[in-house]
């Protein structure tokens, strides 16, 4: 009986052994498990930040090519054509620049030479931010040249133009080893042809779409992140305790500190999904476009939002403000918010960011039904029959309005139209017509 007492305890002294061997295997892989998951989020979050450069932002917008006297702007529903251009160009190397001065209608008749390829911005750039964009190593002209449109002459003598709009500057270099055969395969691998032409408005040339022209609309699932993500990646803050928060109307305030060279504040619609971001703290300007346009670009990463298919769209000299939009299949997406997809104006006291919760991720099957687009000519006249002023008209363009669908909030509609920039505010043209005739009828 003794002896059986004994084995007994024995045995359940082994089991309870295994037992505790059996806990420390689970409870040591459980943390090796969490920590592995750990690891690959904190990774997939970095590189969320990181995937974009500053190269990938401040591409051109647009392709023009000019043979047989008519210009095309083209482009590929596929693949976007710029990035083959910018491998393009990377391959080549150019002589010194010789700068040139041109009146306006030489400067106008110098945009519309034949057999001609020109990649367009929306705003002027600096130099220094082509050769980041482009890798390109030429190195005679000054770092804060600018200028808005980079064109290539084909032919025998391929050259190298880079022109500004609002001052007529032209800098032109001959081309060395440039492969005209690699830019026609580009030329002919475009499946959208839209027949345009280039008018001096207001001084600038202006691209008139003709009449006629066809495009389609777009339905997009839009990716949002939650209000903590941005309390982490804006105010720094994993402990919310120490943030105070307030509802007013339909924007949640975030505030972070009481010093007025420490204060934060983090402003999010909710129905809008537009933020705003303001962080004082005393700081030095930069002293040049190009440092402008790098600063901006760090502020925007610091977002951590999305900025697949974002391009720079503006920068106002007057408030400092770098204006970045959305862009589709070449054209830009209005009213995602009032200033594009983001705006980062740096100030002495600190930084001010304007930008959208909602960013474009997958496209969704939309209507195959294309719309049609009226002449910008016609446009134009409307204008004037309506009453409105060409010399404060500063811009016209197609592009897409973001719409939310009303039976999915997740899916966003883009639909083609034209935007109009009068007296320095963008509308749609029918939200502009719609405005003047209610000042009519209140008259």
């Amino acid at each position: 009986m003794r002896f059986k007492n004994f084995l007994m305890r024995i045995v359940l002294l082994i089991a309870v052994a295994v037992s505790v061997v059996l806990s420390w295997l689970i409870w040591t892989s459980n943390a090796h498990y969490e920590r592995q998951t750990n690891s690959q989020t904190t990774t997939k979050s970095t590189s969320h930040k990181t995937e974009r450069k500053i190269g990938d932002v401040f591409l051109p917008t647009q392709l023009l090519w000019r043979t047989e006297n008519q210009s095309q702007l083209i482009y590929n529903s596929k693949e976007s054509l710029i990035p083959q251009f910018k491998a393009t160009l990377k391959l080549t190397n150019s002589a010194s620049f010789n700068q040139v001065k041109l009146d306006q209608d030489d400067y106008y008749q110098a945009i519309n030479q034949n057999d001609t390829v020109t990649m367009l911005y929306p705003d002027k750039i600096s130099y220094a931010i082509f050769k980041k964009v482009f890798s390109y190593h030429n190195s005679n002209l000054g770092q804060n040249v600018t200028f808005n449109r980079i064109r290539i002459t084909l032919g025998k003598s391929p050259q190298l133009w880079l022109m500004n709009d609002q001052n007529h500057q032209v800098y032109q270099a001959s081309l060395k080893a440039f492969p005209p055969a690699r830019v026609k395969k580009v030329l002919e691998n475009a499946d959208v042809h839209l027949k345009v032409t280039e008018k001096m408005l207001n001084n600038k040339p202006l691209l008139y779409v003709a009449a006629d022209q066809t495009l389609l609309p777009y339905s997009y699932l839009v990716n949002q992140q939650p209000e903590n993500y941005y309390i982490t990646t804006l105010l720094n803050q994993r402990n919310t305790d120490k943030i105070d928060t307030k509802e007013q109307g339909s924007s949640a305030i975030y505030t972070d500190g009481t010093d007025s060279n420490l204060y934060k504040r983090l402003t999010i619609n909710h129905e809008t999904g537009e933020i705003s971001f303001v962080k004082y703290a005393d700081q030095k300007l930069p002293t040049s476009l190009t440092k402008n346009f790098e600063a901006s670009f760090d502020v925007l990463q610091k977002t951590g939002n999305a900025m697949s298919g974002m391009r720079f769209y503006s920068y106002d000299q007057a408030t400092n403000a770098t204006a970045y939009r959305t862009f589709v299949e070449g054209f830009p997406v209005f009213y995602q918010t009032n200033f594009g997809s983001v705006q980062v104006q740096l100030l002495s006291t600190g930084q001010k960011i304007d930008f959208s919760n909602y960013s474009l991720q997958v496209p969704v099957p939309a209507e195959d039904k294309q719309v049609t687009i009226p002449s910008t000519e016609s446009v134009l006249n409307q204008l004037t029959r309506s009453g409105f002023l060409l010399e404060d008209v500063e811009n016209v363009q197609v592009g897409y309005e973001w719409t939310k669908e009303t039976s999915n909030e997740q899916v966003i509609d883009l639909n083609p139209t034209y935007f109009v920039q009068y007296k320095g505010v963008w509308r749609s043209l029918a939200a502009l017509m719609a405005q003047k005739a209610e000042l009519t009828e209140g008259s």
